[in-house]
């Protein structure tokens, strides 16, 4: 489980770093630059958790029920639950504008391949450090 400090950071400070972020992925623009970003800066389990809050997001939206998801998910139904009430409140509204623009299977198929190397094809095995013809 991710952790933060319990050091509070001054607000400019957070805001500058938040700001940089954003940048950073604006700047990315290309896939394989923005996969490349997520790979490197995010653990595995910080992926896993941003895949899965975004996957509840959209399959909420797609109206399945709350302890589908939680089960399929595994995630708890409290935060399928919040989920679901930030959705009602808008709290979501560019996520579900943004993903009405792909196949739902589209994205839960990106989410799910995020950060893993080609199946087939040329740099299929670059992870391992080997040469590819």
């Amino acid at each position: 489980m991710p952790h933060i400090s319990k050091q509070k950071l001054d607000k400019a400070v957070s805001r500058r770093l938040w700001n940089q972020l954003l940048k950073t992925f604006r700047d990315a623009g290309k896939k394989d630059a923005t996969n490349g970003i997520i790979t490197n800066l995010f653990t595995y389990t910080e992926k896993i958790m941003l895949a899965k809050r975004l996957t509840v997001i959209l399959l909420l939206d797609k109206g399945l029920p709350q302890h589908v998801i939680s089960d399929e998910l595994k995630v708890s139904i409290s935060t399928v639950t919040r989920m679901s009430i930030g959705i009602d409140k808008g709290r979501y509204d560019d996520i579900l504008k943004m993903s009405g623009k792909m196949n739902v299977l589209e994205i839960l198929e990106r989410i799910i391949l995020m950060g893993m190397p080609p199946r087939v094809g040329r740099g299929r095995w670059n992870h391992w450090g080997r040469f590819t013809p």
